[in-house]
């Protein structure tokens, strides 16, 4: 490279005002000559071609990992959208990651199936024997035979979810109703279940074709029932409501739903304030929100304890299992639900 005064008079240009510089019509300022017009050309190409090299090594060094929620994901403006339900799992799985087997304290009171399940369904993925195994060890000692106490019927093994009257007691009685009771009647009740869902659909909106802009106003709220369960918090409900913005459907109305808190969780989901969802749809696609549940639905069993002392005979006890099905809420994560926004190809 030449000399940084090459081509120039020995004698110093005098700079008396910082401005003379911006006098284009004055003599001997901002002279350019095709020499130096050409160096600046090769430094500048020098400049771009580094530039590039760098892009191409950053590039190619980015590993899946870094490289963003979802490789096949559309961007449009800074707005991810997730084609497929992989996709949409891959991403919760960082923010809100599953137990593989979950346990609640007290009966189940929120965040049941309300299709229920069968005996044979649950024992597919989770069998009973290990299921009486797991309750010992994630429910605690409330669970173990008195001893010289005549074990009767155990454990007795109801073959659905509405199987849960307590023959026992007699007066129909419900498992709900009897785990309800105060600890002085000698109950202990929990859920015992395995992960067979993760981060189910809650609600969603329409779908609108885009190119679209549209604003969804939610709210949820956590409200507290721990009246029918024993001595724990057993979770809570999720109100939502959505309230677009032209263009688009109104979606209306309020939808609710509920879950269960498990022995593992260290961050209660809390009340949402209102919030604004905005979705850009862009071209040659369709779009809508997708609410998922931060949680997971599992299969496994009701379990409860029941002592009974007849007033004309020995006491006895048993434990009880019934088939369930049960939302609970990932454990470290505080807030309830998660808007995706999602797309697919017209």
């Amino acid at each position: 490279m030449s000399a940084p005064n090459a081509g120039k008079s020995d004698k110093p240009e005098r700079h008396d005002k910082p401005d003379q510089h911006d006098k284009c019509d004055e003599p001997g300022k901002h002279r350019t000559s095709s020499r130096r017009s050409a160096r600046r050309a090769a430094v500048l190409a020098a400049a771009a071609a580094f530039t590039a090299l760098v892009a191409t090594s950053l590039i190619s060094d980015q590993t899946p990992a870094t490289a963003g929620p979802s490789t096949t994901a559309a961007d449009d403006g800074g707005n991810t959208f997730y084609t497929t339900d992989e996709e949409v799992v891959g991403l919760l799985e960082q923010t809100a990651p599953l137990n593989q087997k979950e346990a609640i304290r007290g009966y189940p009171a929120l965040g049941q199936d309300p299709r229920g399940v069968t005996l044979d369904a649950v024992e597919q993925s989770y069998p009973l024997d290990q299921a009486i195994r797991d309750v010992k060890d994630r429910l605690g000692s409330g669970f173990d035979f008195e001893p010289g106490v005549e074990v009767v019927d155990s454990p007795d093994v109801r073959r659905n979810s509405s199987d849960d009257l307590e023959p026992w007691l007699g007066g129909g009685m419900s498992a709900k109703h009897y785990c309800g009771m105060d600890d002085s009647n000698g109950t202990d009740c929990g859920f015992v279940g395995v992960l067979d869902q993760k981060y189910p659909t809650v609600q969603s909106t329409a779908e609108v074709t885009g190119r679209a802009k549209l604003t969804y106003r939610t709210q949820a709220t956590v409200g507290r029932d721990t009246s029918q369960t024993k001595g724990w918090s057993a979770g809570g409900k999720v109100s939502t409501t959505f309230k677009p913005e032209a263009p688009g459907p109104d979606a209306g109305g309020e939808f609710n739903f509920s879950y269960s808190e498990s022995t593992t969780t260290t961050n209660r989901w809390t009340s949402m304030v209102e919030q604004d969802t905005e979705i850009d749809v862009p071209d040659s696609s369709v779009g809508w929100l997708d609410g998922r549940a931060n949680g997971g639905w599992y299969t496994g069993y009701i379990v409860y304890k029941i002592n009974l002392t007849p007033a004309d005979g020995a006491p006895k006890q048993k434990i009880v299992a019934i088939p369930a099905r049960v939302l609970i809420q990932a454990p470290g994560k505080s807030a309830p639900m998660t808007w995706v926004k999602r797309d697919s190809e017209k």
